[in-house]
């Protein structure tokens, strides 16, 4: 099948409206204690009170109940990864895990971040300072990240996407939930692994996570998904909906939200995103810079 892929800023819109925003998720009664991905039903298998995000990212008051103990755990292999991926960028921020605030260490420079309390953060290092920079009353640092298998970083979006979809769309994506609950399993969708990435947004401390739907006619996936997680911004296309097999591969259009357009210096314009079809794990450089004010 030839594909061409071409992204659209200035459309999103016009294009999709909001399906359910997290702040406003409830798991249906007729959904409860029967899991949404394995079809558990025992009661028993339902001790765990699954977070509809980690508790990593702040969100400590949003749960779902259609998701069964061995599913959760088997799902936060992938969190972990994302975990790792934004941990670097988001341990400047007082975003509370289950331990408080999170501490993030970096083997590579030798230095340990974390917050004291939630305007405090401490730094402590060893050896060389050659990974931060203050320039003109600002502090710039650089990190390699901890580990993280893309793909699994993508399921994790995912996921959170099936949880907040109802039922009736939800069974659009049969093959996507065989692929979802197989951590071996590396296929290539009709609709890419692909995923848009902006590291530098406005932060928030407690998560936002918004499902968006097609409402007109246009060739583009049915489904995004929209995830802010501290500094980061996430957009996806959810793959493996059976309804998207009508689209015109030959001029798919996605339209994206206009942060993740990229201007290099010599005036070029570009989309920052990434192929996470792949299950090798790798690290990633990154980088953030703040103000300080002298006494």
């Amino acid at each position: 099948m030839e594909k061409s892929i071409s992204y659209v800023a200035d459309n999103i819109g016009e294009v999709y409206e909001e399906y359910v925003v997290m702040a406003e998720y409830k798991t249906a009664e007729s959904e409860y204690q029967i899991c949404k991905y394995c079809g558990e039903k025992d009661p028993n298998k339902f001790k765990s009170k699954a977070h509809l995000l980690p508790e990593f990212t702040g969100n400590k008051e949003w749960f779902c109940y259609n998701e069964c103990d061995n599913c959760n755990n088997k799902f936060g292999v992938y969190e972990y990864n994302l975990k790792n991926f934004g941990a670097f960028k988001n341990s400047h921020l007082p975003i509370s895990g289950k331990k408080k605030f999170p501490k993030y260490v970096d083997g590579n420079n030798n230095f340990v971040t974390q917050f004291k309390n939630e305007n405090t953060l401490i730094m402590n290092t060893k050896g060389n300072n050659d990974f931060y920079k203050i320039v003109d009353d600002k502090i710039k640092i650089e990190s390699i990240t901890m580990p993280f298998v893309p793909l699994y970083v993508y399921k994790s979006f995912v996921k959170f996407a099936f949880s907040l979809m109802e039922k009736k769309d939800y069974e659009q994506f049969c093959s996507g939930i065989s692929w979802l609950n197989n951590p071996k399993s590396i296929v290539e969708p009709i609709i890419p692994n692909t995923m848009l990435y902006y590291p530098n947004g406005k932060p928030v401390i407690k998560p936002i996570a918004i499902l968006l739907k097609r409402k007109k006619d246009y060739n583009c996936p049915e489904f995004s998904f929209v995830f802010i997680w501290g500094f980061l911004t996430f957009q996806i296309f959810l793959p493996f909906n059976s309804k998207d097999e009508t689209l015109d591969y030959s001029n798919i259009q996605l339209p994206i939200l206009s942060e993740f357009i990229t201007k290099t210096s010599d005036g070029k314009f570009g989309v920052s995103h990434f192929d996470m079809n792949s299950l090798t794990r790798i690290q990633s450089l990154e980088k953030i810079s703040f103000g300080f004010r002298k006494k």
